[in-house]
Formats: structure tokens, C-alpha cells, sequence
């Protein structure tokens, strides 16, 4: 196993991130972009502030172990196959994410398009990641 490239995962996460405030903003903006906020907002821990930081948390936590997994490729298969990037990011979201998202929100009875939207988005962010691992490699 090589070394986490923690630039990457830094930066990986980030991007997500920013990635996230255009896709519910410009892009999608009335699908919510942090939970729901609904008139709960005075209630502790449930503001837009504490929404985001658990966003941050959670992209530092799927960088980590999208960098994780990459050094347990290796560079040197890495160098090899660069398609594996894309190949392990894009398919973790297309496999895993995406039809959690999907079967969730069908189960709570959301709106489609919302659960499109936010399968979207985390196809998009895992296919970045990907980019940033790889650029970074």
C-alpha cells in the first residue's frame, strides 16, 4: 500500500463542496442543498451553520477513503490504468450511492426529481474526486 495522498483529499473535498453550492444553486436551486430546513431552525444543531459543517465532515470522511483506496491500488497501477480513477469513483456512485439514494427517497415517498438530483450530484462530486486524485497522482 502507498501513501494517502492527503493534498488530494484535502482538495477533493473541497471541491465537492463548491461543486455543491453551484448544482444547488444556479443548477438545481430548489432541491435543498443540506437537509430540509423547515421552521425547526431555532432548534439547537439545526440551522444551515451546522448543516454545513456536517457536509464538510462528511466530504473530508469520502475523500479519505477514496484516498485510502487509491493508495491501496498503488501508483504504480495507478500510473498504468489512470481509467481505474474514474473507474472506482464513478462506479462507487453509480453502484452504491445513487441507488441508495434512489430506493430511500422512493421509500419516503420524495419527489423524483429530487432523488435525481441529488444521485446527480454525487455521480458528479465522485467523478471530480476522481479528477483530483488524478491530477494530484
Amino acid at each position: 500500500m502507498g501513501p494517502i495522498n492527503w493534498l488530494a483529499v484535502v482538495l477533493s473535498a473541497n471541491l465537492a463542496i463548491a461543486v455543491g453550492f453551484v448544482w444547488y444553486g444556479p443548477l438545481f436551486g430548489g432541491a435543498p442543498m443540506f437537509g430540509r430546513v423547515t421552521g425547526e431552525q431555532g432548534e439547537k444543531g439545526r440551522g444551515p451553520v451546522s448543516g454545513m459543517l456536517g457536509a464538510v465532515l462528511l466530504q473530508a470522511v469520502s475523500a479519505l477513503m477514496l484516498g485510502h483506496n487509491f493508495a491501496r491500488l498503488g501508483a504504480e497501477t495507478l500510473a498504468v490504468k489512470p481509467w481505474l480513477y474514474w473507474m472506482q469513483t464513478g462506479g462507487i456512485a453509480l453502484a452504491f450511492i445513487a441507488p441508495a439514494l434512489l430506493i430511500s427517497y422512493s421509500r419516503q415517498r420524495l419527489s423524483m426529481r429530487e432523488a435525481l438530483v441529488d444521485a446527480g450530484f454525487w455521480i458528479v462530486v465522485y467523478l471530480a474526486s476522481g479528477t483530483v486524485f488524478w491530477a494530484l497522482g
